[in-house]
C-alpha cells in the first residue's frame, strides 16, 4: 500500500495515554451487557490460551480501532470488534466527525513502518555527506572543532528554542548551540572527535525537530542593508533629539535672555550635532546629488543636498561668528525624517531580494541517486544528465527526465494547473516539480536547474520582471521640475537681494527659501500614503509587497484569472451520482488505500453519505485509467471508460447516457464496476469558489474587463466562464505557462493596465509579466515571489477590496501632493519677498509634513465589503 505524503512526520494513531485513560474509565464503570472489562477480557484470553479452541464458538479478531487481538463471537462482523468500550467510543467519535480516513492512514503507517525505520537511519547518515549538506557543510575551526548552521523544522516558540539549546549542551561533544528564531536556524559548534553531526540530527529528531541544510547567503545582503539603514536612522534620531533640546534652550533665550558665552557655547555644540547629522547619516543624499549632477538628471536628492549644504555652511559661519542663525536643529531633523522615508522605500523593495533563487523553493534540493544498485541522497545541483533517481510516492520530481521503471500517476498542477493527474509509465516524460502520487518510479535525468522546464519558467519570471519598466511614482515626476524650480528661484532670490541689500540679507533669504521649500513633505507624501495603505491592506488580509501596485490597480484595464484553485476550489469533489450507493461504498473500501485525488474524492463522498464499508478493501492493482481491488469478496474496478473496456466490463446504456450528460456539464465521469458490471457512475468536478460570480460582476462594474487563462481542458474552461457570465472568446484553456505569458504580452500591447490573478507556479511567468500579479492563498510559493500582491484571506471578495483600496490610496497620494505643492508655492513666495526669516522657515518647514500626515491618516481605505 502507498504511504501518503507527510505520514512519516505526523502520527495518526491514538496515544497510549489516551487509550489508557479510556480503558481506566471503562474498568471503573459498572459492568453491563454492552461491554467487557479489561480484566474479564484478560481472563477470557488466558482461559482460551490454556484450553485451546474455544467451545463457545468465539474467535480472536483484531480490534477495529487499536488492532489488539480480541475474542469475538463467530457471527460478529469483522469490522465491529472492539477490545473495550474506550475503543468503541473513540471509533464512533472518529466516524461521527467524518474522519474515517484515519484508519486507512493508520494501516498504511503500520505497513510501511519497517521501511521507514530503515529510511530514518539512512537519512541521519546523510548528515556526514558534504554532497547532501551543501552550504551547511561544517567548517573546521582553528582549534579542531567544527561549526555549521542548519535549518530547523518544527520550531514554534521560545520554549522550543530553550529546549533545543539546553538539551544540546547536555550532550557530550556539543560546545555551543544557538537558535535563531527569526530564521528558524540552528547555529552549532561541536567536537567531531566526540560526536558526529548525524548523531546531533538524531538527537533533534528525538526531541521532535528535524534538521536540514540551510543556505543563508541569499538573505545576508537584505539583513545587512536593513541593519545599515536602521543604524543610520538611530544615529540621526539621536543627533536630532539632542539638537532639538539645545534649540529649545536658545529659542527660550530669545525671550528670557541668555548669557553671550552660554549662547556661543550652545551654538557651537548644536552646530556640531547638525554637521554630524549632515556628514554622517545624511551623506547618502550627497551621494545621490553627485550622481544626479554627473548624469544631468534632476533628482530629489539635489535640493536636499543643496539645502543641507547651504544651511550647514551658513550655520557654521554664524556659529563661529557668534551671531545669526545656525539652523542645526532643522538640519538634524530633516536628515532623520528623510532617512525614515528611505527605509520605508527599502522595505517595499525587499521583495526583489527575496525573489532570488526561487526554483529551490518549489522543487526539491535533494534527490535519491541510484547507482550500482545503491541509493544515496545528493544535492540536485550535482546531478548530471544520464543519472537515475528514485522518486517515492508523495515526493516531488527533482529533475526533468524519463521514467525507466515503475508506473504511477503524477500531479502536474505545479506546472500546468491541470486539476486531474495523469498516468505515467516507462517512457513517459516527467518534469521537475511534478508530484508522484502512487508508486515508486525510477527516472533517468535529462535536465536540471536552469535547463529544466521549471527553470525556464523561472527565467521567464526574471526576464519579465527585468523588461517591465518600473512605474515612476508621482514624486519622481513632480520632483524633477520641483528641483529645477527651487534651485532657480533660490538663485534669483539671492541675486535680487544681493543687488538691493547686502550679502548677509541675500544669503538669509535664499537659505530661508531652500529650507521652507525643502521637499521633505514632497518626498514623504508617497511613502507615507503607501505605508498607511499597506498597513490597512494587511489588516484586511491583503499583503502587498510593492507599493506601485496601488497606482497600477487604480486605473481599470484587463484582469486575467487562472481557473484551478483561483476561480474554483482546486480540489476534485463528487458532484453527481447515478446508480447504486452500494457501488460507491464498495469503491470507497478500495480507494481508501490510494492517495490519488480521485480516490480521495470518492472516499470523502462515501463518508459524507454515511456509507461505511463492512470490511477492509484490498487494492490489488494500479492500472492505466484506474484501480482494481477486492471488497467484501467482490471484484471492484474504478476508473474511466477506457479501463472498463480494457477489462471487458459491461456498461449499461443508462450509465453511458449519464456519462455523456456529465461531460456536457463539465464533470469527469468515473465508472464503478462490481463483479464485471458497472453499477454506479460518479461525476467529479472542481466547483466554483464562494462569491466568484459576484466578484467578477463587481470588477466589471469598476471598469475592468475579465478573462480566464487556464491549463485545464478548454471545454471545462469555457463552461466555468459560462457560469461566471464571461464570453467564450475570453476563456482560454489548455495553455502552457509559456502560452499564458504570451497572452499577457498581447494584452499589455492592447490595454494600459493588465492584472493577473493566479494560484500556482504555472502562473509565475504570467504574474511577473503582468503590470500587477495577484497570488491567492494556496498557490505555490514561487507565485508569491513573482506577484507583488498576496490574498492571505483566500477569499475572492478581497479582490474587490484590493481594487477599491488601491484607487482610494492613489487618490490620497494626489491630495497630499496638492497640499504639499500648495504649501511650497505660498512659502516660496513669502521667502522671495523677504517675509520669512530662516528661523521662521525652520519652524514652518515641518508644517507641510504634518499636513500630509494628517490628510493621509484621515483617509479611509480597504474597508470591509459585503458581497
Amino acid at each position: 500500500m502507498l504511504e501518503p505524503a507527510g505520514s512519516s512526520e505526523t502520527s495518526v494513531d491514538v496515544t497510549p495515554e489516551v487509550k489508557a485513560s479510556l480503558r481506566t474509565e471503562s474498568r471503573e464503570a459498572p459492568a453491563t451487557g454492552q461491554g467487557r472489562s479489561d480484566s474479564a477480557s484478560d481472563q477470557h484470553r488466558s482461559a482460551a490460551a490454556d484450553s485451546g479452541p474455544s467451545v463457545d464458538s468465539e474467535q480472536t479478531l483484531p480490534c477495529i480501532h487499536c488492532g489488539e487481538p480480541t475474542p469475538s463471537a463467530s457471527d460478529t462482523a469483522a469490522n465491529q470488534v472492539f477490545c473495550c468500550p474506550g475503543c468503541r467510543a473513540a471509533y464512533h467519535l472518529i466516524q461521527g466527525w467524518g474522519l474515517g480516513d484515519f484508519y486507512a492512514l493508520r494501516d498504511q503507517a503500520k505497513l510501511t513502518g519497517a521501511a521507514r525505520a530503515a529510511g530514518q537511519s539512512e537519512r541521519f547518515e546523510q548528515f556526514e555527506s558534504p554532497e547532501y549538506l551543501g552550504p551547511s557543510t561544517p567548517r573546521v575551526r582553528n582549534d579542531g572543532t567544527c561549526s555549521t548552521e542548519l535549518a530547523v523544522h518544527g520550531l514554534h516558540c521560545g520554549a522550543c528554542s530553550w529546549l533545543i539549546e539546553n538539551a544540546s549542551l547536555r550532550k557530550p561533544g556539543i560546545l555551543s548551540a544557538r537558535i535563531k528564531m527569526s530564521e528558524h536556524t540552528f547555529q552549532l559548534i561541536y567536537d567531531p572527535q566526540r560526536i558526529k553531526l548525524s548523531e546531533i540530527a538524531r538527537l533533534m529528531d528525538s526531541l521532535g525537530y528535524q534538521l536540514a541544510p540551510y543556505d543563508a547567503s541569499q538573505e545576508n545582503h537584505i539583513h545587512l542593508e536593513n541593519r545599515r539603514l536602521l543604524i543610520q536612522i538611530a544615529i540621526a534620531g539621536f543627533l536630532a533629539a539632542n539638537a532639538m533640546w539645545i534649540a529649545i534652550a536658545l529659542y527660550a533665550g530669545e525671550f528670557t535672555g541668555v548669557a553671550a558665552d552660554h549662547r556661543y557655547f550652545l551654538g557651537l555644540m548644536g552646530t556640531a550635532l547638525g554637521i554630524a547629522a549632515v556628514m554622517g547619516p545624511g551623506r547618502t543624499f550627497f551621494t545621490g546629488a553627485l550622481a544626479a549632477l554627473r548624469t544631468w538628471t534632476p533628482h530629489m536628492d539635489l535640493p536636499v543636498a543643496l539645502g543641507l549644504s547651504v544651511g550647514a555652511a551658513v550655520g557654521l559661519w554664524n556659529a563661529f561668528r557668534g551671531s545669526g542663525h545656525v539652523y542645526f536643529d532643522s538640519l538634524a531633523t530633516l536628515v532623520f525624517f528623510l532617512l525614515i522615508g528611505r527605509w520605508i522605500q527599502f522595505r517595499q523593495q525587499r521583495r526583489a531580494a527575496r525573489a532570488v533563487d526561487l526554483m529551490l523553493r518549489i522543487t526539491p534540493q535533494h534527490a535519491t541517486l541510484v547507482r550500482e544498485g545503491q541509493t544515496r541522497q545528493v544535492m540536485v545541483d550535482s546531478l548530471m544528465p544520464g543519472d537515475e533517481i528514485l522518486v517515492a510516492p508523495g515526493e516531488s520530481v527533482a529533475a526533468d527526465g524519463e521514467i525507466v521503471s515503475g508506473e504511477t500517476a503524477v500531479d502536474r498542477s505545479l506546472l500546468t494547473g491541470e486539476s486531474v493527474p495523469i498516468q505515467a509509465k516507462p517512457g513517459s516524460q516527467v518534469c521537475a516539480g511534478m508530484v508522484n502520487l502512487k508508486s515508486p518510479v525510477q527516472v533517468r535525468v535529462s535536465a536540471t536547474g536552469d535547463a529544466s522546464r521549471i527553470g525556464k519558467v523561472m527565467q521567464s519570471v526574471e526576464a519579465a520582471s527585468a523588461e517591465k519598466t518600473p512605474i515612476v511614482m508621482l514624486a519622481d515626476k513632480v520632483g524633477g521640475y520641483f528641483v529645477i524650480t527651487v534651485t532657480v528661484l533660490a538663485t534669483i532670490t539671492f541675486l535680487l537681494w544681493l543687488r538691493y541689500a547686502d550679502l548677509s540679507t541675500a544669503t538669509s533669504h535664499a537659505t530661508a527659501l531652500l529650507i521652507v521649500a525643502c521637499p521633505c513633505a514632497l518626498a514623504l507624501a508617497t511613502p507615507l500614503a503607501v505605508a498607511v495603505g499597506l498597513g490597512r491592506a494587511a489588516r484586511a488580509g491583503i499583503l502587498i509587497r510593492d507599493g506601485s501596485a496601488f497606482q497600477q490597480l487604480s486605473k481599470p484595464g484587463y484582469v486575467w484569472f487562472d481557473k484551478t484553485g483561483t476561480l474554483t476550489e482546486g480540489r476534485q469533489r463528487v458532484t453527481s451520482l447515478v446508480g447504486s450507493e452500494q457501488g460507491l461504498r464498495l469503491a470507497a473500501a478500495v480507494e481508501e488505500h490510494c492517495v490519488h485525488p480521485i480516490g480521495q474524492a470518492i472516499t470523502r463522498e462515501a463518508a459524507r453519505r454515511g456509507l461505511e464499508p463492512v470490511g477492509d478493501g484490498q487494492l490489488e492493482q494500479l492500472v492505466t485509467g484506474g484501480i482494481l481491488g477486492i471488497a467484501e469478496e467482490h471484484a471492484i474496478a474504478v476508473g474511466n471508460r477506457q479501463l472498463m473496456q480494457a477489462q471487458g466490463i459491461y456498461i449499461p446504456p443508462d450509465i453511458s447516457a449519464a456519462a455523456e450528460t456529465f461531460l456536457g456539464q463539465g464533470e469527469t465521469p468515473i465508472y464503478i464496476a462490481v463483479d464485471g458490471a458497472v453499477v454506479s457512475l460518479v461525476g467529479l468536478a472542481d466547483p466554483l469558489r464562494e462569491n466568484a460570480k459576484s466578484v467578477i460582476n463587481r470588477l466589471k462594474n469598476l471598469g475592468w474587463q475579465v478573462g480566464i487563462l487556464s491549463g485545464d481542458h478548454p471545454s471545462i474552461t469555457r463552461l466555468v466562464g459560462q457560469q461566471l457570465g464571461l464570453p467564450e472568446d475570453q476563456c482560454f484553456g489548455g495553455l502552457s505557462p509559456e502560452e499564458k505569458l504570451q497572452s499577457i504580452h498581447r494584452s499589455r500591447a492592447q490595454f494600459k493596465q493588465v492584472a493577473m490573478v493566479g494560484d500556482g507556479a504555472n502562473d509565475a511567468a504570467a504574474l511577473a509579466a503582468a503590470d500587477t500579479g495577484i497570488a491567492v492563498r494556496g498557490g505555490a510559493e514561487v507565485s508569491l515571489q513573482a506577484a507583488p500582491v498576496f490574498i492571505a484571506t483566500g477569499k475572492l471578495s478581497s479582490l474587490v477590496q484590493l481594487f477599491r483600496g488601491s484607487s482610494q490610496t492613489t487618490r490620497v497620494i494626489y491630495i497630499t501632493f496638492a497640499v504639499s505643492l500648495a504649501y511650497n508655492m505660498i512659502a516660496v513666495a513669502f521667502a522671495m519677498a523677504g517675509l520669512i526669516s530662516p528661523l521662521v522657515a525652520a519652524v514652518l518647514m515641518p508644517i507641510s509634513s504634518v499636513s500630509v500626515m494628517a490628510v493621509t491618516l484621515a483617509s479611509r481605505s480597504f474597508e470591509e465589503l459585503n458581497l
